[in-house]
Protein backbone atom coordinates (compact mmCIF):
# COMPACT_ATOMS: atom_id res chain seq x y z
CA UNK A 1 0.00 0.00 0.00
CA UNK A 2 3.01 2.67 0.99
CA UNK A 3 4.19 1.41 -2.45
CA UNK A 4 1.45 3.41 -4.25
CA UNK A 5 2.44 6.56 -2.66
CA UNK A 6 6.03 6.31 -3.22
CA UNK A 7 7.56 9.52 -4.95
CA UNK A 8 9.11 8.40 -8.06
CA UNK A 9 13.05 9.09 -7.92
CA UNK A 10 12.63 11.51 -10.79
CA UNK A 11 10.27 13.76 -8.88
CA UNK A 12 11.35 14.26 -5.51
CA UNK A 13 12.57 17.80 -3.94
CA UNK A 14 16.10 17.17 -4.64
CA UNK A 15 15.98 16.40 -8.28
CA UNK A 16 13.16 18.98 -8.90
CA UNK A 17 15.79 21.76 -7.45
CA UNK A 18 18.77 20.60 -9.71
CA UNK A 19 15.97 20.66 -12.54
CA UNK A 20 15.87 24.63 -11.66
CA UNK A 21 19.55 24.99 -10.84
CA UNK A 22 20.12 23.64 -15.06
CA UNK A 23 17.32 25.41 -16.56
CA UNK A 24 18.95 28.58 -15.11
CA UNK A 25 22.32 27.77 -16.51
CA UNK A 26 20.53 27.01 -19.63
CA UNK A 27 19.01 30.39 -19.79
CA UNK A 28 22.05 31.96 -18.50
CA UNK A 29 24.28 30.17 -21.63
CA UNK A 30 21.89 31.30 -24.26
CA UNK A 31 21.29 35.09 -22.92
CA UNK A 32 25.31 34.71 -23.33
CA UNK A 33 25.25 33.88 -26.40
CA UNK A 34 22.69 36.49 -27.45
CA UNK A 35 24.97 39.01 -26.63
CA UNK A 36 28.03 37.57 -28.24
CA UNK A 37 26.05 37.67 -31.78
CA UNK A 38 25.00 40.81 -31.17
CA UNK A 39 28.18 42.10 -30.59
CA UNK A 40 29.97 40.33 -33.19
CA UNK A 41 27.25 41.69 -35.49
CA UNK A 42 28.01 45.37 -34.57
CA UNK A 43 31.22 44.78 -35.29
CA UNK A 44 30.62 43.94 -38.73
CA UNK A 45 28.38 46.71 -38.87
CA UNK A 46 30.89 49.40 -38.13
CA UNK A 47 33.77 48.02 -40.28
CA UNK A 48 31.42 48.26 -42.82
CA UNK A 49 29.87 52.10 -41.95
CA UNK A 50 33.19 53.83 -43.40
CA UNK A 51 32.61 53.03 -47.01
CA UNK A 52 28.71 53.19 -46.94
CA UNK A 53 30.12 57.43 -45.10
CA UNK A 54 32.21 57.32 -47.72
CA UNK A 55 29.60 56.60 -50.35
CA UNK A 56 27.26 59.19 -48.54
CA UNK A 57 29.65 61.70 -49.05
CA UNK A 58 30.23 60.94 -52.41
CA UNK A 59 26.63 60.94 -53.28
CA UNK A 60 26.40 64.83 -51.23
CA UNK A 61 29.27 66.42 -53.50
CA UNK A 62 27.71 65.06 -56.27
CA UNK A 63 24.38 66.87 -55.45
CA UNK A 64 23.69 69.82 -56.87
CA UNK A 65 23.73 72.73 -54.66
CA UNK A 66 20.13 73.99 -53.36
CA UNK A 67 19.26 77.21 -54.56
CA UNK A 68 19.01 80.17 -51.54
CA UNK A 69 16.35 82.59 -52.08
CA UNK A 70 17.29 86.08 -53.02
CA UNK A 71 16.05 87.86 -49.96
CA UNK A 72 15.96 91.44 -50.93
CA UNK A 73 16.07 94.55 -48.71
CA UNK A 74 13.30 96.12 -47.66
CA UNK A 75 12.59 99.65 -49.88
CA UNK A 76 13.99 102.62 -48.34
CA UNK A 77 11.32 104.89 -47.86
CA UNK A 78 11.23 107.58 -50.26
CA UNK A 79 10.36 111.72 -50.15
CA UNK A 80 6.47 112.74 -50.24
CA UNK A 81 6.11 114.43 -53.82
CA UNK A 82 3.52 116.71 -51.65
CA UNK A 83 4.74 120.50 -50.92
CA UNK A 84 5.17 120.15 -47.51
CA UNK A 85 2.70 122.75 -46.28
CA UNK A 86 -0.44 124.57 -48.21
CA UNK A 87 0.62 128.51 -48.06
CA UNK A 88 -2.80 129.42 -49.04
CA UNK A 89 -3.53 127.89 -45.60
CA UNK A 90 -0.89 129.69 -44.38
CA UNK A 91 -2.07 132.93 -45.56
CA UNK A 92 -5.41 132.84 -44.05
CA UNK A 93 -4.44 131.55 -40.54
CA UNK A 94 -1.64 134.10 -40.29
CA UNK A 95 -1.83 136.53 -42.87
CA UNK A 96 1.10 137.04 -45.62
CA UNK A 97 3.85 137.53 -43.09
CA UNK A 98 6.28 134.90 -44.55
CA UNK A 99 8.93 135.75 -41.04
CA UNK A 100 5.71 135.01 -38.54
CA UNK A 101 5.09 131.70 -40.87
CA UNK A 102 8.41 130.31 -40.56
CA UNK A 103 8.68 130.90 -36.65
CA UNK A 104 5.54 129.35 -36.35
CA UNK A 105 5.86 126.12 -38.07
CA UNK A 106 9.85 125.68 -37.07
CA UNK A 107 8.36 125.78 -33.45
CA UNK A 108 6.16 123.07 -34.77
CA UNK A 109 9.35 120.84 -36.63
CA UNK A 110 10.93 121.25 -33.45
CA UNK A 111 8.16 119.80 -31.29
CA UNK A 112 7.16 117.21 -34.06
CA UNK A 113 10.78 115.95 -33.77
CA UNK A 114 10.51 115.49 -29.82
CA UNK A 115 7.26 113.52 -30.32
CA UNK A 116 8.71 111.36 -33.13
CA UNK A 117 11.94 110.97 -30.56
CA UNK A 118 9.07 109.73 -28.33
CA UNK A 119 7.58 107.02 -30.95
CA UNK A 120 11.24 105.92 -31.96
CA UNK A 121 11.41 105.50 -27.65
CA UNK A 122 7.95 103.52 -27.59
CA UNK A 123 8.77 101.40 -30.46
CA UNK A 124 11.69 99.92 -28.71
CA UNK A 125 10.03 99.16 -25.54
CA UNK A 126 7.44 97.81 -28.12
CA UNK A 127 4.46 99.71 -26.88
CA UNK A 128 2.01 101.03 -29.24
CA UNK A 129 -0.30 102.93 -26.95
CA UNK A 130 2.28 105.75 -26.48
CA UNK A 131 3.21 105.81 -30.07
CA UNK A 132 -0.33 106.25 -31.07
CA UNK A 133 -0.98 109.12 -28.88
CA UNK A 134 1.76 110.69 -30.13
CA UNK A 135 1.33 109.99 -33.74
CA UNK A 136 -2.09 111.65 -32.77
CA UNK A 137 -0.74 114.96 -31.41
CA UNK A 138 1.13 115.36 -34.72
CA UNK A 139 -2.11 114.47 -36.54
CA UNK A 140 -3.79 117.38 -34.90
CA UNK A 141 -1.07 119.87 -35.48
CA UNK A 142 -0.36 118.82 -39.09
CA UNK A 143 -4.31 118.93 -39.59
CA UNK A 144 -4.95 122.38 -38.47
CA UNK A 145 -2.12 123.76 -40.20
CA UNK A 146 -2.74 122.13 -43.28
CA UNK A 147 0.31 120.09 -43.39
CA UNK A 148 -0.63 117.52 -45.71
CA UNK A 149 1.97 114.63 -46.16
CA UNK A 150 2.73 114.88 -41.82
CA UNK A 151 -0.85 114.65 -41.58
CA UNK A 152 -1.41 111.76 -44.22
CA UNK A 153 1.47 109.80 -42.37
CA UNK A 154 0.37 110.76 -38.99
CA UNK A 155 -3.21 109.27 -39.45
CA UNK A 156 -1.95 105.95 -40.84
CA UNK A 157 0.46 105.47 -37.98
CA UNK A 158 -2.58 106.33 -35.40
CA UNK A 159 -4.88 103.57 -37.38
CA UNK A 160 -1.37 101.41 -37.19
CA UNK A 161 -1.24 102.36 -33.44
CA UNK A 162 -5.07 101.60 -32.86
CA UNK A 163 -4.21 98.08 -34.89
CA UNK A 164 -1.24 97.15 -32.70
CA UNK A 165 1.01 96.85 -35.69
CA UNK A 166 4.54 97.06 -34.75
CA UNK A 167 6.36 96.63 -38.40
CA UNK A 168 3.66 99.42 -39.74
CA UNK A 169 4.50 102.17 -36.86
CA UNK A 170 8.22 101.48 -37.72
CA UNK A 171 8.02 101.96 -41.33
CA UNK A 172 5.70 104.70 -40.60
CA UNK A 173 7.79 106.50 -38.26
CA UNK A 174 11.04 106.58 -40.73
CA UNK A 175 8.63 107.84 -43.45
CA UNK A 176 7.30 110.78 -40.79
CA UNK A 177 11.25 111.35 -40.00
CA UNK A 178 11.65 112.15 -43.86
CA UNK A 179 8.73 114.06 -43.66
CA UNK A 180 9.40 116.48 -41.00
CA UNK A 181 13.11 116.97 -42.88
CA UNK A 182 11.66 117.94 -46.04
CA UNK A 183 9.21 120.29 -43.94
CA UNK A 184 12.28 121.65 -42.42
CA UNK A 185 13.82 122.47 -45.50
CA UNK A 186 11.08 124.13 -46.65
CA UNK A 187 10.39 126.14 -43.60
CA UNK A 188 14.43 127.51 -44.14
CA UNK A 189 13.42 128.59 -47.34
CA UNK A 190 10.21 130.58 -45.93
CA UNK A 191 12.00 132.46 -43.61
CA UNK A 192 14.88 133.56 -45.63
CA UNK A 193 11.65 134.74 -47.64
CA UNK A 194 10.21 136.66 -44.87
CA UNK A 195 14.00 138.21 -43.88
CA UNK A 196 13.81 139.48 -47.65
CA UNK A 197 10.44 140.78 -47.20
CA UNK A 198 11.16 142.38 -44.10
CA UNK A 199 14.10 143.75 -45.37
CA UNK A 200 12.17 145.11 -48.16
CA UNK A 201 9.55 146.54 -45.66
CA UNK A 202 12.49 148.71 -43.95
CA UNK A 203 13.92 149.84 -47.08
CA UNK A 204 10.67 150.95 -48.06
CA UNK A 205 9.72 152.34 -44.74
CA UNK A 206 13.54 154.36 -44.75
CA UNK A 207 13.23 156.06 -48.11
CA UNK A 208 12.53 159.66 -47.54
Amino acid sequence: MNTLFAIPPFLRCEDLSLMRTALALAGLVLLLAALLWRRTRGRQAGRAAPADLHALLQMRKAAPPAKVANSAPPPAPRAPDTPSFDAARLDAMFGYDRRLQGEILALFVAETRDRLAGIAHALRCERTAPARVLAQEILDGSQSMGLLPLQALARQAVHAGFSNDIGALRRLHAELLMALDALSQAVTVLQTAGAAQADDRSGVGSRP
